[in-house]
C-alpha cells in the first residue's frame, strides 16, 4: 500500500512539471497544493535555527511565512527542525500563547493553519516542507499520509541535488545563498563586531530589531551592510541607530 501511495504521489509531481522540465521542488510544491487541499507550499533548506534558505514557494504568502519564521525565531517551521517531528497546527489562533511573535503576524498575512514536515534521514535534517491554509482545519488521515510521502520525496530531491546526482534549477546549496540571505549573515557578522558578542547573540539582536520595526529581516540586514544602520551596546536588544 505504501508503495502504491508513493507511485501515486510521484505521478502527481510529474504531472505538475512545466512542459518537459525535470521533476523539481517547484513541481512538488505545486502538486502538494493541488492534492492536499492546502493554499500554499514551500521547501526550505535548514542548517541550524539561523541558516534557512528558501528553495521553492508556490506563492507570496508561503514566502512571507518563511520570512516570519526566520525573523521571529518561532513557529512550526522552527520547532519541527529542533524536535524532528511534523508540527500540525490546524488553527493558528489556538496557539497564540505558544508563539506570540509568529502567530499574530502569520494570521494577519492570511494564514490560519500551518503544517510543517522536517526533511530528515536518521539524525540528519536538511530542510522543511511547509504547507498552509487560509482557513483553519486539520489534514485528513489520507492527506497526512500523502504529505509524509511528499516530504520523503522532497528530501530525496534535496539530497540528490546536493550530491550532484540531479540538477534542480530552483535549488541553491548553502554555499550559494540568495543575495538577501547572504546579507543577513554578513550583517550578523558586522553586528557581532559592533557589539563584541557572539554570532548567535548578534543574530538575535538583528532579528529583534526587524521584529520591533515590523520590517523584513533582509531589509534591516541590507541597511546594516550598507552602513545605514549601526547597532550600539544597549540593554534593549532591538536598539540600533541610523547613521547620519
Amino acid at each position: 500500500m505504501a508503495g502504491e501511495r508513493t507511485i501515486r504521489v510521484w505521478a502527481w509531481i510529474a504531472a505538475a512539471r512545466e512542459g518537459d522540465a525535470p521533476v523539481s521542488l517547484a513541481a512538488l510544491c505545486r502538486a502538494a497544493v493541488n492534492w492536499l487541499a492546502v493554499d500554499g507550499a514551500s521547501v526550505t533548506a535548514v542548517s541550524g535555527l539561523a541558516v534557512r534558505e528558501p528553495l521553492s514557494a508556490t506563492d507570496h504568502l508561503s514566502a512571507r511565512l518563511e520570512e516570519l519564521l526566520l525573523t521571529t525565531g518561532e513557529g512550526p517551521g522552527a520547532e519541527d527542525f529542533m524536535f524532528g517531528s511534523p508540527m500540525l497546527i490546524p488553527d493558528l489562533e489556538q496557539v497564540t500563547e505558544r508563539w506570540p511573535g509568529f502567530v499574530p503576524a502569520a494570521v494577519a498575512a492570511g494564514a490560519r493553519a500551518v503544517f510543517a514536515f522536517p526533511l530528515q534521514t536518521g539524525a540528519i535534517r536538511v530542510g522543511v516542507l511547509s504547507l498552509y491554509r487560509a482557513e483553519p482545519g486539520p489534514l485528513t488521515p489520507q492527506q497526512l499520509a500523502d504529505a509524509l510521502i511528499f516530504a520523503d520525496i522532497a528530501l530525496q530531491l534535496l539530497l540528490d541535488s546536493a550530491s550532484g546526482i540531479s540538477g534542480l534549477a530552483d535549488y541553491h546549496p548553502l554555499d550559494g545563498l540568495s543575495d538577501s540571505r547572504v546579507e543577513v549573515y554578513q550583517a550578523t557578522g558586522m553586528i557581532s563586531v559592533q557589539l563584541g558578542v557572539t554570532l548567535e547573540e548578534a543574530f538575535v539582536r538583528l532579528r529583534a530589531h526587524a521584529f520591533a520595526a515590523d520590517t523584513p529581516l533582509h531589509d534591516i540586514a541590507g541597511d546594516v551592510v550598507s552602513r545605514l544602520l549601526r547597532f550600539d551596546p544597549d540593554p534593549d536588544p532591538g536598539t540600533a541607530s541610523r547613521e547620519p
